[in-house]
Parts: C-alpha cells; structure tokens; sequence
C-alpha cells in the first residue's frame, strides 16, 4: 500500500473541520490469538518504505500488567490478529519487556515492526542494541530512536543502519523547540519522529500557513512532511490523563460514543500521522481500541464530545495533569 497522497495546504487544527479518511482494506495477519478480526489502514513511514498500521501498541504498562506476563501476551496477539503490526516496547525504567515482547511476537516477527527507544549513554549504546537483538532473538530492530541526540549517537545509530541491525533512525522529544533544532543538526539521518499529537495536545502545524518562517515551531508536521520524515504520534489520550478527566466529566460513554474511540479516530484523520499508539493495560481496552480502527471515520457527535473535553482541560490550566506530564501543554493548541 502506498503512503496517502493527499498533503494539506492548509493544515487544520480545530476538530470541527477536520476531514474524514476512508477505512481501507489492508488484509489481516493471522497467528492464533483471540482478538476480533478486521483491517487497519496502514501508511508508510516518511520516506522507508515501512508499513505500518496507523493504530499500534504502545509500550507503557501498568504494574499489573506488567506482573500478568500471560495477559500481556495474549493482548499483544489479539492487538496482531486485529490488524495491528507496530509495537512500541521498553526494556528501561522497570519496565523490562525486550524478553517478553520478543517471545511474543516470535511466532511473526517478521510480520512485525517493533519500535524501541535508546536509552544508554554513547558508550554503552552499541552493547544495548546487541542486547536488544539477543532480547528479542532477531537480526534487526525496525525502528530504533534517541531521546537525547549527539553527533556520535547519531553516527552509532547511524552504523547500525547500514549493518542490517536497524531500519528507521528516529528522534523523539517533549517539546517542539528541540525537535526543530534536531531536524536542523541530524534532518539528514532521521527517518522519523515521535510527537504528542491528540485532540487537545495537537500543536504542530502553521499557525499561519501563509505567513510563517521555518523557525516557526508551529511547523514542525508540515517540515516533517516536506523532508520525508515520518511522524509517529504519542499520547494520543493525553497520556490517559484525558480519560481520567472524561469519567470525572461523566464522559466516558455517552449513547453510543465511546470517548477513546473518539479520540484516536480523531488522529486518523490526519495522513501526516503514520501512526498513533496508546498505552493499553486490559484486554478491554485493546478490544476497544480496535474497533476505533476498524472504523476509523469520525462522527459529528464524537467532535462534539471532543470540543467539550478539551474545553474542560483548557478550563483547569492544565490541572487535570499530574506534574510530570505539565510539559505537555507546551503542545496545546488551546495554549494556557
């Protein structure tokens, strides 16, 4: 399947306008798990030539999810049959799922895309990324990113790639400055990067398409785009801190819309986001999520839904965060 074509000239922020995609019909990889069958949409990742589902599996997990190994493996497997091919994963900060993830994801891994993050300093990088091939019992990491970037740690990762140990290089980053300035140092090396990009949290495009400058974070996608670099977006339920707001709110369901599905139907509108993972830590809420991109096209009442919660964030200046997530205002378009 070819990457979407259709580019925005005019790169929209409000809910109420956004255009809808069509749901495509991208055959379903099957490998014994339980989940509902469907297809997800996928698109290609900047200018590799990798396929991804435009709805993944994110990496955090929760501490009961993390002491159910079964569970998990069987979440990951239902998230496969339903179409799902890209699976973000931690091994740092206790987490510890290289070992697990690679067990299950042996049965298909070449099916799969997995997507992990560099967490070492530079001279112990190229030990993690050894270590993380014999984690995962496989010759190559699919897609491989840097938090924190240097010459020498793009240079390593940069190695790699050409060994056939890596696919994709990518650059991730809690604020658009920083992202700006990796494009400006590393553009040339990076075939993707990782961007909060929700409902609320969607800052990113021109401010003003027709006046604007290239130091203008407000265009960050757009720059993207415009390089062939791909866009993986995260926090897609505003670090579930959305979700928390939305049953304080009584909005979690309201008839027969379900506010997670909206907000990642809200994200699939937009081509320029290859991909978009939340976390998930039930088999309830990977059932859920499914649905959401088995029919990816968003409703009137579901912008509705979505315009009043983001009202209610924008309301409580940023309260609904806890601290450690307060960076990610930076990214709202409703700006406190």
């Amino acid at each position: 399947m070819k990457r979407i074509a259709m580019k925005r000239r005019t790169f929209l922020k409000g809910i109420g306008t956004a255009a809808v995609l069509p749901a495509a019909g991208c055959s379903v990889m099957k490998n014994g798990g339980s989940g509902a069958k469907g297809s997800i949409q996928r698109r290609v990742l900047g200018k590799t030539g990798i396929e991804v589902s435009m709805f993944g599996f994110g990496s955090h997990l929760n501490k009961e999810c993390q002491a159910n190994p079964k569970l998990r493996d069987r979440m990951i497997k239902t998230a496969f049959d339903g179409g799902v091919n890209f699976f973000d994963v931690y091994d740092h900060s206790g987490f510890l799922q290289f070992e697990p993830m690679g067990k299950s994801l042996k049965g298909f891994r070449k099916d799969a895309i997995i997507s992990a993050c560099i967490v070492f300093d530079d001279d112990k990088m190229q030990a993690e990324i050894d270590g993380a091939l014999v984690k995962f019992q496989t010759d190559y990491i699919d897609c491989y990113r840097l938090y924190s970037l240097n010459e020498k740690r793009v240079e390593i990762l940069t190695k790699n790639k050409k060994a056939g140990k890596i696919r994709a290089i990518g650059a991730v980053s809690h604020d658009t400055a920083t992202m700006m300035k990796y494009l400006d140092d590393y553009g040339d090396s990076l075939d993707y990067v990782m961007v909060p990009f929700n409902f609320h949290h969607n800052n990113g495009y021109f401010s003003d398409p027709k006046n604007y400058s290239e130091n203008d974070y407000s265009a960050l996608i757009p720059r993207c785009e415009k390089m062939g670099v791909g866009i993986l977006g995260i926090k897609p339920m505003g670090s579930d801190n959305m979700i928390v707001l939305a049953k304080k709110q009584d909005m979690l369901k309201k008839g027969n819309v379900h506010i997670a599905k909206a907000m990642l139907r809200y994200v699939y509108q937009f081509p320029e986001i290859d991909c978009t993972m939340p976390a998930m830590n039930t088999m309830e809420e990977v059932k859920i999520n499914l649905q959401s991109a088995h029919t990816p096209a968003i409703s009137a009442e579901e912008k509705e839904l979505l315009n009043k919660l983001s009202e209610m964030a924008h309301a409580t200046k940023g309260a609904y965060l806890p601290d450690h997530y307060r960076w990610l205002e930076n990214w709202a378009t409703k700006q406190v």
